[in-house]
């Protein structure tokens, strides 16, 4: 203190307070002591506190006016319930919408499905008519198109479906998949038999050789042969393998056919002539026979796909 100028000279200070609405005083004194080298002791020896007020204080009540002066803010707790209603409402949708959604694709999956049970109804009898002794399907263009479309809308909506929902999935993806095979499998079995049947009847070829000459039964055999194997090689693959096998080897035997039934016209044999056309017939008729076994076991595979399509159905259905 000496090294700023100051000097350490004795002294007492004294420090009065009024508090407010009281005449008594606090009387607050400090004098110098001989210092100890520590700072917190030497002040507290320092000073001497006279504070009478404090003996005799006591905790008062708050004035209430005081308090009702002071204005609310309702506004607050207005904002406060209003985010704490909107985080839990969005809260609530956040847990519901998951299931919310579920139950929307599964809604969609049973429409699907109940559209795709009418187009399977609606072709019911063709399975029937591979197998029947004539043609009589009565077709229309869009009859196996609605089975395709309504399959694929089943397997479209299937594929919505969340992980909860995986057996209602696979049921769906199988009847689905059963009524595309079905539909192609119709498809192409009315297509095989609606081509094929017509050439295997035998040709109406002239066996009498006074009536015809060389040159115009070459000719209507020829016509006959290249019609044939233009409808053979046209019929779709995969649906008769025995009976496209032996049309196949039907056809490599018409060049034989061809010579054998010439000669008799160039010798004036209608009876070798006639011989020729009546194989012809009778090999045509083995085909058809194995033909229409082969429709029968498509008819009978078809029926069967049909009726666990509809089994699957029933189970999306309920």
């Amino acid at each position: 203190m000496e090294s700023l100028g100051f000097s350490d000279s004795p002294a007492e200070t004294t420090v009065t307070y009024v508090a407010r609405g009281q005449t008594t005083t606090s009387v607050v004194t400090t004098r110098p002591t001989a210092p100890t080298g520590d700072m917190v002791q030497d002040l507290w020896d320092s000073t001497e506190l006279d504070a009478p007020s404090l003996l005799d204080w006591k905790p008062v009540a708050p004035d209430r006016k005081h308090l009702r002066g002071r204005r609310f803010r309702w506004s607050r707790v207005f904002l406060v319930v209003m985010i704490a209603a909107v985080l839990g409402g969005g809260a609530y949708w956040l847990y519901q919408r998951p299931s919310a959604a579920a139950e929307a694709s599964v809604a969609v999956v049973e429409d699907q499905a109940t559209k795709l049970s009418a187009a399977l109804d609606g072709v019911g009898d063709i399975g029937e008519q591979l197998s029947a002794p004539e043609i009589g399907v009565n077709l229309t263009a869009s009859d196996l198109v609605d089975v395709d479309n309504a399959a694929r809308g089943l397997f479209d909506a299937s594929g919505d479906l969340p992980g909860s929902e995986n057996a209602t999935r696979s049921i769906a993806a199988d009847a689905a998949s059963l009524s595309f095979e079905v539909s192609r499998q119709m498809r192409d079995g009315l297509a095989y038999r609606g081509a094929l049947e017509p050439i295997l009847l035998a040709p109406a070829l002239e066996t009498d050789p006074a009536l015809t000459d060389l040159t115009t039964a070459a000719l209507e055999f020829s016509e006959w042969r290249a019609h044939f194997d233009s409808i053979r090689l046209a019929l779709p693959d995969g649906v008769a393998t025995t009976v496209t096998a032996a049309l196949e080897d039907f056809s490599t035997s018409l060049e034989t056919r061809q010579g054998f039934y010439l000669d008799a016209i160039r010798t004036n044999n209608p009876q070798g002539a006639a011989t020729a056309i009546q194989a012809l017939e009778s090999d045509l008729g083995s085909i058809h026979e194995l033909m229409m076994t082969n429709m029968s076991g498509l008819a009978g595979e078809v029926d069967s796909e049909l009726d666990e399509a509809r089994t699957l159905i029933g189970r999306l259905l309920g």
